[in-house]
């Protein structure tokens, strides 16, 4: 069996961790919580099952994993987010593997649940996720959002799920929206996006409407009923927002340094 160190980062998951922390139990040789200032149980919840507790200032999604892989002790490492399960199929699975294995990571299946059901359409599933690697060989990319394990050596891929408790309820999607969108808009203005004209309002109509269109009916999450429906609409909501945010940056910044047609701010 291999040695594995679970890695988790959390801010107030007084909510969801113990779930995550009860199912790797056995699996993994130590557990370690990276956390970046909770109020909540959060913190209670992890002594009392064992997990090793760190404290740290919000640096970013990859800094914060990355901080939490360096800090693992086994040569394995099995990175998971506060709202996340690892199901009896998918521990099976790691407890057969042993260090004769080829590969460097596995990719991991994941079930996105939301507002209480499971997504099997509209391309959530597999929602394909690297996150069991070993510690020598991956690292976090430098995505703000969205973040992926860069891994230097081949991949495998198991077939037990890890289950993903996105959004138990409306208001956890709308909890988060605002992040998301700050994050992606920022991203999308410092790769040069938003800048106007018909591509602006491409990002702002066309392509959020493709996005609706192609996962809804496309990609079959229609039969996924209300929470495919739902899922379908805010996905694509959340694109159109994050362009907006995007160009809201741009115009500022237009406005800010004296832009074509513009009186520069005297502040």
């Amino acid at each position: 069996m291999l040695k594995i160190s679970a890695v988790v980062i959390s801010y107030n998951a007084g909510r969801s961790i113990r779930r995550t922390l009860e199912s790797v139990r056995g699996l993994c040789v130590e557990t370690l919580v990276v956390d970046s200032g909770s109020t909540d149980s959060t913190e209670a919840i992890c002594r009392e099952l064992g997990a090793t507790f760190i404290r740290k200032p919000w640096e970013g999604y990859s800094r914060q994993k990355n901080f939490a892989v360096e800090q693992a002790a086994a040569p394995w490492v099995l990175s998971l987010d506060a709202d996340e399960e690892v199901s009896a199929e998918l521990a099976g699975e790691i407890r057969s593997l042993d260090e004769h294995t080829p590969y460097r990571g596995f990719l991991l299946p994941r079930r996105n649940h939301y507002f209480g059901r499971v997504l099997l359409h509209g391309g959530q599933y597999p929602d394909l996720q690297l996150r069991l690697f070993r510690k020598d060989s991956g690292r976090f990319n430098d995505r703000p959002l969205h973040e992926s394990v860069v891994l230097d050596g081949p991949v495998g891929r198991l077939q037990g799920a890890l289950e993903h408790y996105s959004y138990p309820t409306i208001a956890d999607y709308f909890e988060k929206f605002h992040r998301y969108t700050e994050l992606e808009a920022e991203r999308l203005f410092a790769a040069g996006g938003c800048r106007g004209g018909a591509a602006l309002f491409a990002d702002l109509l066309a392509r959020p409407c493709w996005k609706f269109i192609r996962r809804y009916f496309f990609k079959l999450g229609f039969l996924d009923g209300v929470p495919g429906l739902l899922a379908a609409a805010f996905g694509s909501f959340t694109m159109l927002v994050s362009h907006a945010r995007c160009w809201e940056k741009r115009l500022a910044s237009s406005h800010l340094s004296g832009g074509p047609g513009r009186t520069p701010n005297p502040d």
